[in-house]
């Protein structure tokens, strides 16, 4: 009989890797008294149960069993397999249509259905309730203002649950809010200047730079100003189809209305006064940076850098277009490209009179128009390729964080802090995503447009 052996724990514990050795143990201790032949181990460490999606060796066993490597799959109890009742369902189908057995230690061989139904139905409703009694749990202590999660940059948490300002970050939180409100800086350029001129380490553990989007998380955040303000966000219980997919619950912002909120928790490194003065500021910057579908400036999207290939940003308040990646990146990335509206405006007129009284080279101007498109295309497509990697590294963040909620590992409101920190991250990542995904398929469809043009 060739065996193949699948073990799982839903954590990184260390008691819990002294579960999966044993799980791994025990049937190599079983094979060899049956006198079987062992042909591989899965293993799945710190992988959730409820979820298929981030479990690597169980899609390994599965398709190693398609080619027809072993004939019996050995596992602790069903639960290992799957706490999800059509996940194991599933595997169970997949596995028999390729004539494979499963056993489990606990519940014997897996010959009937039925069975399988109702075992899997019962570990599904343990982990739910698991998943209700930690949230509940942690709840209450919220509002007994004990703090859960990862602290914010600026303060170190001390039992049970208390924020104490840390003496190195809490410094750089308040130069933060000083560069925003009196010494007139953008996100970005006080992202610049932690990063150059400081050389700051980022709020983010594995992570060796500050971004815009982690200053604009930390100027809206309320815990500065003293306050304990957990239950900021829920996960979506019913959304099974994107639990599949992701390998984590889906999380949905909650009203301010319903957050726990307990005013003077703790010793604060910002004054309020200071904090409603940075809110309202990003609310009147957001306001005018705001583009709706109103008025564009003559040449947006048309141009373009010479020299990194980057759109021109219109500025209202020059009345000029001036390179993106030196504007949000400063000379480090590209040099200063400024040019006035109405100077760019009659450049563009004199060129168009001169192709028109020249007959208009017509091959030329397709061959610009073409190569213009290419390179706004490739660096649009190596900026979405990292913003990917920045989203893939927090989903695996987020199944961490769930993992170790589902597990008893960490409370409620610890959970709920990181998770609300990592999705606003992660939010902002999809909506530059998606600009970009839509920027492509812009030059895409210009580069067609143009080529079909040429053939006419």
């Amino acid at each position: 009989m060739r065996c193949a052996i699948y073990a799982r724990v839903s954590t990184v514990l260390d008691s819990q890797k002294d579960s999966l050795e044993s799980q791994v143990s025990h049937f190599e201790n079983y094979i060899k008294d049956k006198g079987w032949e062992l042909v591989d181990i899965y293993a799945d460490e710190g992988i959730t149960g409820t979820s298929t999606a981030q479990r690597h060796q169980l899609k390994r066993l599965l398709k190693d069993a398609e080619r027809g490597l072993f004939d019996v799959v050995l596992i602790k109890a069903l639960s290992r397999l799957s706490r999800d009742t059509s996940d194991s369902i599933n595997i169970v189908r997949t596995l028999n249509s390729h004539n494979v057995k499963l056993y489990s230690s606990r519940e014997g061989e897996i010959k009937d259905e039925f069975q399988l139904t109702v075992i899997s139905i019962v570990n599904q409703r343990q982990s739910e309730d698991t998943s209700y009694n930690v949230s509940w749990g942690i709840a209450v202590k919220s509002r007994n203002g004990i703090f859960h999660g990862t602290p914010p940059f600026g303060y170190d948490k001390v039992k049970p649950g208390k924020l104490v300002p840390n003496p190195v970050h809490a410094l750089t939180v308040q130069l933060i809010f000083d560069l925003y409100l009196n010494k007139g800086m953008g996100v970005q350029a006080i992202a610049n200047y932690l990063n150059d001129e400081l050389g700051v380490l980022p709020s983010r553990k594995n992570t060796k730079k500050w971004y815009d989007s982690s200053i604009r998380l930390m100027l809206t955040n309320r815990h500065y100003i003293g306050d304990l303000v957990q239950g900021r966000s829920k996960v979506d219980v019913k959304n099974k189809k994107f639990l599949q997919e992701k390998g984590y619950k889906k999380r949905h912002k909650i009203e301010e209305s319903e957050w726990i909120v307990i005013p003077n928790q703790h010793e604060p490194l910002i004054t309020r006064e200071m904090f409603e003065a940075v809110q309202e500021k990003m609310k009147q910057k957001a306001v005018r940076v705001f583009r709706g579908r109103g008025r564009k400036s003559l040449f947006a999207r048309v141009a373009f850098c010479a020299d990194c290939g980057a759109g021109m940003n219109f500025k209202n308040d020059r009345q000029s277009y001036v390179c993106s990646t030196y504007q949000k990146n400063t000379a480090k990335k590209c040099s200063s490209h400024i040019i006035k509206h109405d100077v760019l405006k009659k450049a563009v007129l004199a060129n168009l009179k001169d192709l028109l009284d020249n007959s208009l080279n017509m091959q030329s101007l397709v061959d610009v128009t073409i190569q213009r498109a290419g390179i706004k295309k490739n660096n649009a497509a190596k900026e979405l390729e990292k913003v990917q990697r920045e989203i893939s590294k927090l989903d695996k963040e987020l199944v961490q964080l769930t993992r170790n909620w589902t597990t008893g590992d960490i409370k409620k409101e610890m959970f709920d802090a990181c998770c609300t920190a990592v999705s606003n991250e992660r939010q902002a990542l999809e909506e530059r995503a998606a600009r970009l995904q839509t920027e492509i398929a812009h030059e895409y469809d210009t580069e067609s447009r143009v080529l079909a043009f040429r053939r006419s």
